[in-house]
């Protein structure tokens, strides 16, 4: 078949919009693809555009251009299809999930990894994490950018981190490996790297899958998580994180944004912008935490099973002498322990567990102030309104607003400036997720 090539873009057609989105060859990468096309549904239904489906590896139907009057694609801007739509003079955004050298004749909307990087320590260094680690591919791959941002604000808090690079194919192995073997002898490298680790430590890696697995090395190595290994993954994908060992922390990476971000992107080409000098980049959500980050780095055995107690129970109305009663030892004891491990007291401990869940519970839920009160045992919204204005400088009707009013918004490259640093200076840790 001869190469087609796309007649001239007319900006008086029809809001035909061109939308290549691969599909996953994989049902755990199902959920992020679905959530990206969402975010382009949404936005497009808006703009009155009718989407078009291009499941094309490197042409298109001439029926089809005809009524062409935009794209977005996954391709790279040097491969066919984007090559050729830049061509007609179609306005085309590039979705991708790294900078390319070509981004400047393709605009682009990508996934700011560097930052997510940087909002992982954050998650660590709150929880009290001074040794961390990060487990990548070798080489490097898609997770460099990821690295970078984690080392360089891990290096600038002054803690430390141990990169541990897994081979990325069973060919690293031999060709008479099956997968089985390939599993067995990545968990005895992976477990033997992390019992030379000092502990408690961090630990991220590229993907919610490989997390999972490093779950299971590490009970395979006699390992607990997270009270020796807290591991973070990123993709927040609900079926790795809810079915893995240790149901698992993980960074959303705000795809839905990404796709509605693109879409946006395109209208104001169709409506003669200048396109945007470097790409977008668009901030993760959040951190949904799970039971694989969610501890204290304490050393004292007493004050790491005080803290697990408390913090399975923030919805019960504890106070100081049942945690002590559950420990078996006097409340003194357990002052003294805590003050000596953590510079706080068990009381303020359970106060500034249940203001993060107050906080998560505000973004998350639609909940009233009231109903987030009572479920966090402060009682009166009152009462809660002034312990998270004492702690955050803000409101809680504030704090909600400001995450909602964020939720959309994009930065560009250099880690934490943009969007996320903007609300950083309006909310004392709106993005410490817990």
């Amino acid at each position: 078949m001869a190469e087609e090539t796309l007649p001239k873009f007319n900006p008086r057609r029809p809001r035909t919009i061109l939308v290549e989105l691969r599909r996953p060859h994989k049902s755990y990468a199902s959920q992020a693809h679905n959530q990206l096309l969402h975010g382009i549904i949404e936005q497009a239904q808006q703009f009155d555009w009718h989407l078009l489906d291009a499941y094309v590896d490197d042409w298109m139907p001439a029926a089809v251009a005809p009524r062409l009057g935009g794209a977005m694609v996954v391709s790279l801007p040097d491969e066919p299809l984007p090559s050729r739509l830049r061509e007609s003079g179609c306005p085309t955004v590039r979705i991708g999930r790294l900078p390319h050298e070509m981004d400047d004749l393709l605009p682009s909307v990508l996934p700011d990894f560097y930052t997510a990087g940087r909002l992982a320590v954050d998650h660590f260094h709150e929880r009290g994490f001074q040794h961390l680690a990060f487990v990548g591919r070798d080489p490097w791959g898609n997770s460099k950018v990821l690295y970078d941002g984690y080392h360089e604000s891990a290096t600038e808090l002054g803690m430390s981190i141990h990169p541990i690079r897994l081979k990325q194919d069973s060919s690293a192995f031999g060709p008479r490996d099956d997968k089985s073997d390939v599993f067995t002898r990545r968990a005895r490298q992976i477990g033997e790297e992390l019992r030379n680790l000092p502990k408690p430590v961090g630990v991220l890696s590229f993907s919610d899958m490989a997390c999972a697995d490093i779950c299971i090395w590490c009970a395979m190595a006699g390992l607990s998580v997270p009270e020796d290994v807290a591991v973070l993954g990123i993709g927040n994908n609900q079926f790795d994180c809810e079915l893995a060992a240790v149901r698992l922390s993980s960074i959303d990476m705000n795809r839905e944004e990404q796709g509605r971000r693109a879409a946006l992107l395109l209208h104001d080409l169709l409506s003669g912008k200048e396109p945007p000098e470097a790409p977008i980049m668009v901030p993760p959500k959040g951190i949904e935490a799970r039971r694989s980050t969610d501890i204290l780095a304490v050393a004292d055995p007493l004050v790491a099973r005080a803290i697990r107690f408390m913090w399975d129970h923030l919805t019960a109305p504890l106070n100081v002498e049942d945690v002590a009663g559950e420990m078996g030892v006097a409340r003194r004891k357990l002052e003294r322990a805590f003050r000596k491990s953590l510079g706080r007291g068990v009381k303020e401990e359970l106060r500034r567990k249940r203001l993060d869940l107050a906080r998560q519970m505000l973004r998350s839920t639609d909940l009233t102030v009231a109903e987030i009160a009572d479920a966090t045992c402060f009682g009166a919204d009152m009462t809660l309104h002034r312990a998270f204005n004492a702690e955050f400088g803000i409101t809680p009707r504030q704090f909600r607003v400001a995450m909602q009013s964020q939720s959309g918004k994009s930065c560009r490259e250099g880690g934490l400036k943009g969007a996320g640093q903007a609300i950083k200076a309006k909310v004392k840790g709106a993005q410490d997720f817990p």
